[in-house]
């Protein structure tokens, strides 16, 4: 019986996604996309511990992530659009192209201790600070969601962050030292002192910092990460 506890997280994690799209509610949705990122790493803690893997469940838990990771905030983004204009649809478009691509990418290549290109979670985990951002009024990235150039950059060079060879951290190394995990102690410390300074954008630049982070740590440790 233990054996289905991963797919019931996955299972909710594709519901979630389909009810962040069916609200179209920046709000609710963005607590959603959030909700699914918790599911994802349960799904995969409960998978480890109970010796459940399989190629079922990665084919699903790829599945799940383009719908609450991918086409969820994708479509919220879309109802952002500045302009109305056949060719709207393309920044959007841009954040599931790029998803889908990083999910078919990260299952073709062996188990690395780090992620190669921005994870579709980190991903989500920004839009879901950007649309907690517009939903609370933040005077700053609602100025910049109204024009069409800041509109229209931010999913391109998501879509570039997620299929490039990027080494970035992951979270989950945290349990072997603190020396060793300084850049993963850095990022949740700046995380919890944003929360404190700006809750309405602490996720969004939370991840530009793990990004900027990623990038000092591939430098430094380029031959030996």
């Amino acid at each position: 019986m233990t054996r289905f506890i991963p797919s019931i997280f996955t299972s909710l994690n594709i519901g979630c996604g389909f009810l962040a799209i069916c609200t179209r509610d920046l709000y609710i949705g963005s607590i959603c996309i959030l909700t699914s990122i918790f599911l994802d790493a349960m799904d995969g803690i409960a998978a480890r511990a109970f010796n459940a893997q399989s190629e079922m469940g990665k084919e699903l838990d790829s599945l799940a992530d383009l719908v609450s990771f991918g086409i969820a905030p994708a479509y919220l983004y879309f109802t952002l659009a500045p302009f109305d204009h056949w060719s709207n649809f393309l920044p959007a478009f841009a954040i599931v192209l790029g998803s889908a691509l990083r999910l078919a990418k990260f299952n073709t290549i062996p188990s690395l201790k780090y992620f190669l290109g921005l994870p579709t979670p980190a991903n989500a985990f920004f839009m879901a600070g950007l649309f907690f951002a517009v939903y609370y009024e933040n005077f700053t990235i609602q100025n910049l969601m109204s024009q069409t150039w800041f509109y229209s950059l931010i999913p391109v060079a998501f879509m570039g962050l997620m299929l490039s060879n990027l080494k970035m951290f992951s979270i989950k190394e945290i349990n072997k030292g603190i020396s060793y995990n300084k850049y993963q102690l850095a990022c949740l410390f700046s995380f919890i002192t944003l929360l404190f300074v700006d809750v309405k954008t602490a996720i969004p630049i939370s991840v530009i910092v793990y990004i900027g982070l990623s990038m000092i740590r591939s430098f430094r440790y380029k031959d030996n990460y």
